[in-house]
C-alpha cells in the first residue's frame, strides 16, 4: 500500500440571514501548514473553534481512518478504485471547492466529531454524496472489488449518534440512507443530497456506516462517505 500524505484543512463558516441565526459549515479552504508533508488534493484531520474531526494513521501498515478533506472530483465510475479513494462521485463540492471525506473502519480505534464543549449546537441538515470508489463497488463497475452489485433489499446508511461523557449513546442515532434498494426503491446518492439531522450537539458525535453487503470478514462495500454544507445554529 502506498504511503498516504497529510495536509490540514479549514472549514469556513457563513452566517445565513435567518431569525434563528443559522450558520453553514462548508469545506472551502486548505491551509499550507500541518505536521507532515504537503499534498494539494487531500488532507487528514480538521480542527476549528467549533468542531474537531478526528482521524488515525497507522504507520506500520500505512492506512488511515476517520476524516479527511478532499478536492478530488470524479464522476467516471471506471476510476472507482482504491487508488482513487479520495474522490467524490461528482464534478464539484456542494459549495466551495472542497468537501469532507469520512472513512469508517470498525476494526480500528474510533474517530469522532468533537464539538466545542463551551457551546451547544443544533445540527439541522447535512449534504452527503457517495465516493467514486464506493459508487463503483455498489454498481459493480469496479470489477476488482470484493463487493457485490447492490440489488433488491440492499442499502448503505450513515448513522450520526451523540455520546455522553462515558461514551454511551444519547438517544437514537439519526440514520441517513445514501443507498436504499429496500421495498422496491432505487435511491442512490450519486449527487449531493440534503439529509435532515435534528441533532443537539454538545460533545462527541459518532459517525458509522452500515452496508447490507457483509461477508465472513465484515463489510464488503468500501465504507466511505462525502460530506459538505452542515447547517447549524448555536443554542
Amino acid at each position: 500500500m502506498k504511503k498516504l500524505i497529510f495536509v490540514l484543512c479549514v472549514l469556513a463558516f457563513v452566517g445565513c440571514d435567518r431569525d434563528v441565526n443559522k450558520n453553514l459549515i462548508s469545506v472551502e479552504t486548505m491551509v499550507e501548514s500541518f505536521e507532515g508533508d504537503i499534498e494539494d488534493d487531500y488532507a487528514y484531520g480538521f480542527e476549528s473553534d467549533v468542531v474537531k474531526c478526528e482521524y488515525f494513521f497507522n504507520e506500520e501498515y500505512q492506512y488511515w481512518g476517520g476524516f479527511a478533506q478532499s478536492r478530488v472530483y470524479d464522476s467516471d465510475a471506471a476510476n472507482g478504485k482504491y487508488e482513487n479513494q479520495y474522490a467524490v462521485y461528482n464534478d464539484k463540492a456542494a459549495s466551495g471547492d472542497s468537501f469532507l471525506l469520512y472513512y469508517y473502519d470498525d476494526y480500528s480505534e474510533p474517530c469522532y466529531m468533537v464539538f466545542n464543549e463551551n457551546k451547544t449546537y443544533m445540527l439541522e441538515t447535512i449534504k452527503l454524496n457517495l465516493s467514486t470508489y464506493t459508487y463503483a463497488s455498489i454498481t459493480n463497475e469496479d470489477i476488482n472489488t470484493f463487493a457485490r452489485k447492490f440489488d433488491e433489499g440492499d442499502y448503505l446508511k450513515v448513522v450520526f449518534t451523540m455520546l455522553d461523557a462515558q461514551g454511551e449513546p444519547v438517544g437514537e442515532g439519526v440514520e441517513c440512507y445514501v443507498v436504499d434498494y429496500r421495498d422496491g426503491k432505487r435511491f442512490i446518492a450519486d449527487d449531493w443530497q440534503v439529509f435532515y439531522l435534528g441533532i443537539m450537539a454538545y460533545g462527541r458525535m459518532r459517525v458509522t456506516i452500515e452496508t447490507s453487503d457483509v461477508g465472513e470478514y465484515g463489510p464488503n462495500t468500501p465504507l466511505y462517505i462525502c460530506m459538505d454544507d452542515l447547517e447549524y445554529f448555536v443554542i
